[in-house]
């Protein structure tokens, strides 16, 4: 098969982290397949490379962050130009934003078919779209209008979620053209790396009790501050860009003497930052945005071998309780879940080779791009 996948993400930020090794995966299969996503550095040019098997093409960022990510003018364009040039068997929309969709729906004239992969919930009440005063009111009524549209349009639809799933059933997406599809787990990129190591390697000291988060979007963060304040002598750990809001927010708890923001931390340290942790912690709201998601930080979290204290959220929930991997904990528990696995070297260990091996089978990349390519196949005989 040709694929393309249309990823609205910059490269290395967000579903880049499940599109780049859906990507792999297939070409490693056999299959031709090119990615398009927004380059980091290139304002005005497209940069093209082939990164294991995958042509990746690195469109201009140029009004990138016009009322949201995926609206670049160079961008849609370049991408609507390559998408009409070139024959596609399957587009995979990486969700609904102009420039993982508009390219897609144009090459449905030559042939091609197209799946759209819903990876978030974006619209209405609790949906990431959802945010006071925004600049431009209209941009965030027509995406809630395309969120649903551009899956009913489409020929296949796969979700991130069960509870994505749900909602695609209830829009009116055909049964058989709907699967639940969950983000593997970076097993390669993400290994554990014993405490003593990992903070030797950083320079911290050994019996410091850490807790761990990252990633990008650094919503939330009340919960767990909330509850270091309540754990004298508990440090928060914060990997990723440092945002001024989290440290303002550390000041208000009183908690800015134990907060400790990595700021950019490379592909390849990823391992002993997470490595430094005691255990890890996923605090979610009680929002639409957070029932629909699969955030990426749980499954590095798995990879790390790290336990996870986690909001009893969506499908999270589910991950926790069947599989043993981490406590759960409402707001006002937070701060008992995480002292009793501080507490607990033994339920520690327990737990962290649990999740491990839960990434290592549950979330196999192999087995969950099978199950991609059989729905793919299906999706081209229908």
């Amino acid at each position: 098969m040709r694929i393309l996948f249309l990823n609205h993400n910059v490269r290395y930020g967000g579903t880049y982290y499940r599109a780049m090794p859906m990507a792999e995966q297939l070409a490693a299969k056999g299959h031709i397949v090119t990615l398009l996503t927004v380059s980091p550095n290139q304002r005005w040019r497209a940069d093209w490379s082939l990164v294991n098997g995958v042509r990746l093409g690195e469109m201009p960022n140029w009004g990138q962050g016009y009322s949201g990510e995926g609206y670049g003018p160079l961008d849609n364009l370049l991408r609507i130009a390559h998408a009409g040039m070139e024959r596609y068997d399957i587009i995979h929309l990486c969700d609904h934003k102009p420039n993982a969709s508009f390219a897609g729906f144009s090459a449905r004239l030559r042939g091609a078919k197209l799946v759209s992969d819903w990876i978030d919930w974006w619209g209405g009440p609790g949906g990431i779209n959802d945010v006071p005063h925004r600049r431009f009111p209209i941009v965030g009524r027509f995406e809630a209008w395309w969120e649903e549209r551009s899956k009913l349009w489409s020929d296949g639809v796969v979700t991130i979620s069960t509870v994505l799933r749900e909602r695609a059933l209830a829009l009116g997406c055909p049964a058989d053209r709907v699967i639940f599809l969950p983000t593997g787990a970076a097993i390669d990129r993400i290994r554990p790396v014993p405490l003593a190591e990992a903070r030797q390697r950083l320079g911290l000291p050994v019996d410091r009790p850490l807790v761990g988060f990252i990633g990008m979007g650094q919503g939330d963060l009340e919960i767990v501050m909330a509850a270091i304040q309540q754990l004298v002598g508990v440090w928060l750990m914060v990997i990723g860009n440092k945002n001024p809001g989290v440290a303002e927010m550390a000041q208000r708890f009183g908690i800015a003497d134990r907060l400790w923001q990595t700021g950019f931390v490379a592909d390849g340290q990823v391992s002993d930052y997470l490595g430094c942790a005691n255990l890890m912690c996923l605090p979610l709201t009680e929002r639409a945005a957070n029932r629909g998601r699969l955030p990426n930080k749980f499954l590095d979290y798995l990879c790390a071998g790290r336990p996870t204290v986690a909001s009893p959220i969506g499908d999270i929930a589910g991950y926790c309780r069947e599989y043993g991997v981490g406590l759960l904990a409402a707001d006002d528990d937070f701060a008992p879940a995480l002292d009793r696995l501080l507490s607990d070297p033994v339920l520690q260990a327990q737990m962290g080779s649990q999740a491990r091996r839960v990434a290592e089978t549950v979330f196999a990349w192999p087995r969950l791009i099978g199950e991609l390519e059989m729905f793919y196949t299906r999706i081209l005989a229908s």
